[in-house]
C-alpha cells in the first residue's frame, strides 16, 4: 500500500480519535454553605454520597450551582434517586472498572437510559496533584535511584492517565478525574493549597480537555462565606482561570498527533507512556481491536506494548512499508519480516527495514521510561514530529483542531513556579498565530517563522498556561 492512501483517509481516522468536547471543572465542596455562584465563579460542585441532608443541594441550586453527587458503583442504585429528588444536575461514579465490559460499566449505562434528566460521568482512579518535583527517581536493577534536581525536573501530570482511560474505552461514558491535594510541608499561617496549585490543576485540565474534581479546602470554603478578605484574594487570582477555561473551544476537538500508541495492560504501561507525555510526544493510545487502516492514516509512528493478531500484524507491516516506524517493546514473537537479515542488530534491540520504513524490535520491557521516552524522540526524529518544545523542561502542551478545519489550538501548562520561556515549533504551515492567556485576552498576535514545512515562534514568558491559535488559509495545512 503507498503512503498515499493512509494519509488519504485522515480525515476518517481522525474522527475516530475524536476528544470530549468540553473541559469542566467541578469543585468537590463539604456540604455545608458557599458564596453565590456568581461570586465565587464556580460553576459545578460535588457533594459526596451519602448526603444525609439533601436540601444542602437544593440550597446550593438555588445559589446558581449545578450539583453532582459522587458516589461509589455500589451506591449508585440509591444515589440516583436521591438525586431524582433533589435539584441535582447528575452524578459521578467511583469504583467503576476500567473495561467497558465490566457489570459497573454495564450498569451505569443502564442509569444512563433510564435518567435523561441526570449527567452521568465515570470517576478514573489514579489522578494526582499537578506539580513540578525537583527530582526524578527511577528503579534500575530493583534500586532506587534519585537524579539531582537540575539535570530533569519531574512533572506530576494526569496527561497519560487521561489518554489511557480514553483508549480503555473509547465509545464509553464521559470520564473525569480527580486528586487529592498534597498537604505535606504546609506552612500553618499559609493557606494552602495556594492559589498557583489551583490554577496549574484547572490549566492542567483544560489541556487534556478532560473534566476534572478538584477538592475545594474546608477551610477556604469556611473563609469565603465569612468573608475573610485573605480568602477572597486568593480566590480571586482563581477566578480568572475559571473563566478562561470555561471560555476554551466547545466543538468536538480532534487531537493533533502523529504516535499511536497500540496498548492491553494499562499498568504495565504507564510510567513508558507517562514520561512520553511528559516529553511532549503527540501520541493517541488504543487498545489492539481499535487498530484499524483508518487509524493508522493519522500516525507516521507506532508504539506497540502487547501482542496483536496476525490481522494487525499485517497492518503495520504496510504501515512500515509506505514509510512509517513501528517500535514493538518486550516482543518475542516471529514476524513475517524476520524471513530477511535485519538492518542492525544489537544485544536488546533489532531494525528491520521494510519498504520505505523501519520495524524497531525491543527485546526487553521498559526499565527506565525517561531514556525510553528521549530515545523514541530522537528515533522518530524532527521531521515526524506533530509538537515540539525545546528549552523548556517544565512545560507540555497539547494540540487539537476541529473536524474539516486546518486551524490548530495548541495549549501549553507551565508546571513551574516562574515564567517559562517556551520555543514552539508545530509541523504545518499557517498565516497568523495568535496568544491568548488569563492575564492577556485574546489575542496577541506572535511573531513566527516557517522553517522545511514547521511553524516556529517563542512564548517569551509563560506564566502558567495559554492558548496558541494558528490560523492557516490554505486546506490541509496542519496535517500532521
Amino acid at each position: 500500500m503507498k503512503r498515499i492512501s493512509f494519509l488519504c483517509m485522515l480525515f476518517l481516522g481522525s474522527i475516530a480519535a475524536g476528544t470530549p468536547a468540553t473541559a469542566k471543572v467541578f469543585f468537590r465542596v463539604e456540604a455545608s454553605p458557599l458564596p453565590p455562584a456568581d461570586k465565587t465563579g464556580i460553576r459545578d460542585v460535588v457533594l459526596l454520597w451519602p448526603l444525609r441532608d439533601l436540601s444542602v443541594a437544593a440550597e446550593l441550586h438555588s445559589q446558581g450551582y449545578r450539583v453532582f453527587l459522587q458516589c461509589e458503583s455500589k451506591d449508585l442504585a440509591a444515589a440516583v434517586v436521591s438525586a431524582d429528588r433533589a435539584a441535582v444536575t447528575g452524578v459521578i461514579v467511583t469504583n467503576t472498572a476500567p473495561s467497558s465490559q465490566s457489570p459497573a460499566a454495564e450498569q451505569l449505562r443502564a442509569y444512563l437510559a433510564a435518567h435523561k434528566s441526570l449527567t452521568f460521568r465515570m470517576l478514573v482512579p489514579g489522578g494526582k496533584q499537578p506539580q513540578m518535583k525537583g527530582r526524578l527517581v527511577i528503579e534500575r536493577d530493583g534500586v532506587l535511584q534519585v537524579s539531582s534536581p537540575s539535570s530533569q525536573p519531574w512533572l506530576d501530570t494526569n496527561f497519560a492517565l487521561v489518554r489511557l482511560a480514553q483508549a480503555t474505552d473509547p465509545h464509553s461514558l464521559p470520564i473525569i478525574y480527580d486528586f487529592h491535594w498534597d498537604m505535606s510541608g504546609a506552612l500553618p499561617d499559609a493557606w494552602h493549597p495556594d492559589a498557583d496549585a489551583y490554577l496549574v490543576a484547572i490549566a492542567e485540565a483544560d489541556a487534556i480537555r478532560s473534566d476534572v474534581t478538584i477538592d475545594l479546602s474546608g477551610s477556604l470554603q469556611r473563609a469565603l462565606v465569612a468573608g475573610d478578605p485573605r480568602a477572597w484574594t486568593l480566590w480571586k487570582a482563581i477566578m480568572p482561570y475559571l473563566d478562561f477555561s470555561s471560555h476554551a473551544a466547545t466543538e468536538r476537538m480532534l487531537p493533533v498527533v502523529n504516535l499511536g500508541v497500540i496498548i492491553d495492560d494499562v499498568r504495565a504501561s504507564y510510567e513508558a507512556i507517562n514520561l512520553m507525555s511528559r516529553h511532549n510526544l503527540a501520541f493517541e493510545s488504543v487498545r489492539p481491536a481499535s487498530l484499524t487502516l483508518a487509524r493508522l492514516a493519522s500516525w507516521n509512528s507506532v508504539v506497540v506494548f502487547c501482542p496483536l493478531n496476525k490481522e494487525a500484524v499485517a497492518l503495520l507491516r504496510d504501515f512500515a512499508a509506505s514509510g512509517g516506524i513501528v517500535i514493538f517493546v518486550n516482543t518475542h514473537d516471529e514476524f513475517p519480516w524476520h524471513s530477511a537479515p535485519p538492518l542492525r542488530q544489537e544485544s536488546r534491540t533489532t531494525v528491520y527495514s521494510i519498504g520505505a520504513g523501519q520495524v524497531v524490535e525491543l527485546a526487553e520491557p521498559v526499565v527506565d521510561p525517561e531514556n525510553f521516552a528521549r530515545d523514541l524522540r530522537r528515533l522518530i526524529g524532527r521531521e515526524r514530529s506533530a509538537l515540539a518544545l525545546w528549552n523548556s523542561l517544565t512545560t507540555l502542551v497539547t494540540g487539537y483542531r476541529e473536524p474539516n478545519r486546518p486551524d490548530v489550538t495548541l495549549y501549553l501548562v507551565n508546571y513551574a513556579s516562574q515564567p517559562d520561556n517556551v520555543q514552539v515549533q508545530v509541523k504545518g504551515r499557517f498565516t497568523n498565530v495568535r496568544l491568548e492567556s488569563p492575564e492577556e485576552r485574546c489575542c496577541v498576535s506572535v511573531p513566527f517563522v516557517e522553517r522545511g514545512g514547521f511553524t516556529e515562534f517563542t512564548i517569551p514568558a509563560l506564566r502558567i498556561t495559554a492558548r496558541v491559535h494558528l490560523d492557516s488559509a490554505r486546506e490541509g495545512s496542519a496535517a500532521p
